[in-house]
């Protein structure tokens, strides 16, 4: 039996070619860091997106599980608390150990269900830009979920890191994207919260998340320049001007 059903032309009957296989999960890891460009093509026509997506929550959680176990909920809080006129001093104490007793349970399935819904929402923002900026063929949806998860895996070794400095050092209070050494909030750190949060933000992975972005959306979306730049501002406005908001 032929393992394709063959198609007649001018030279007579030929087979179609076997449609490519779609990148593992291992292909997916080495081609953001040696060539995004052909794994991104690959994308466009086989899009994946399960084993980024579960390795990618599956990183986070154990960073946020080893940082929930060990850090001092109340260096971290009370500075926050203490300042805010509304909260009341006698409760101070109180409002610390409810929440260094729900920090893990809590905080962790929230963390994961935020970071796909972000993912969701990424998606789906390409995807709509895709509707009026596509060079040729306009991109599916899963085309679209594919360039964001596999984009983000440049973003690994960051976890990787965070996660040994959270089990080997002891780090007070701060919050992981303050313990990162690739980012400049590691070597400053100023009083504004905001400023801080933004020096937390400007990290070489941030960056190299926002670059494989753009080769996403022009090489597995097919966007033109100006889809592209906007899809890669939305990052960056996640990535970058959203944790100011959550500054304090």
């Amino acid at each position: 039996m032929e393992p394709y059903p063959p198609t007649e032309s001018l030279y007579g009957s030929q087979q179609e070619p076997p449609a490519p296989a779609a990148p593992g999960l291992m292909d997916q890891l080495t081609g953001v860091f040696t060539e995004p460009g052909a794994l991104f093509d690959r994308l466009r026509a086989t899009p994946v997106w399960g084993g980024a997506l579960g390795l990618l929550l599956a990183a986070n959680a154990v960073v946020t599980a080893i940082w929930a176990l060990r850090v001092d909920v109340d260096a971290m809080l009370r500075p926050v608390l203490e300042a805010n006129p509304k909260v009341p001093p006698e409760r101070i104490d109180e409002i610390i150990r409810m929440q260094g007793k729900f920090m893990l349970p809590v905080g962790l399935p929230v963390g994961l269900v935020f970071m796909v819904l972000t993912f969701l929402l990424s998606a789906l923002v390409f995807w709509l830009v895709g509707k009026g900026l596509a060079e040729g063929e306009r991109p599916g949806y899963a085309q679209a979920f594919s360039a964001v998860t596999v984009s983000s895996l440049v973003g690994l070794p960051r976890a990787i890191l965070l996660a040994i400095i959270c089990g080997l050092r002891n780090f007070g209070g701060a919050t992981p994207d303050a313990l990162s050494p690739t980012s400049l909030g590691f070597y400053l750190a100023p009083e504004q919260p905001k400023l801080h949060a933004l020096y937390n933000s400007m990290d070489l992975f941030t960056f190299a998340t926002l670059v494989l972005t753009w080769i996403a959306a022009r090489r597995t979306l097919r966007l033109n320049a100006a889809g592209a730049a906007i899809c890669t501002a939305w990052m960056g406005l996640l990535m970058i001007v959203l944790p100011l908001f959550r500054a304090h």
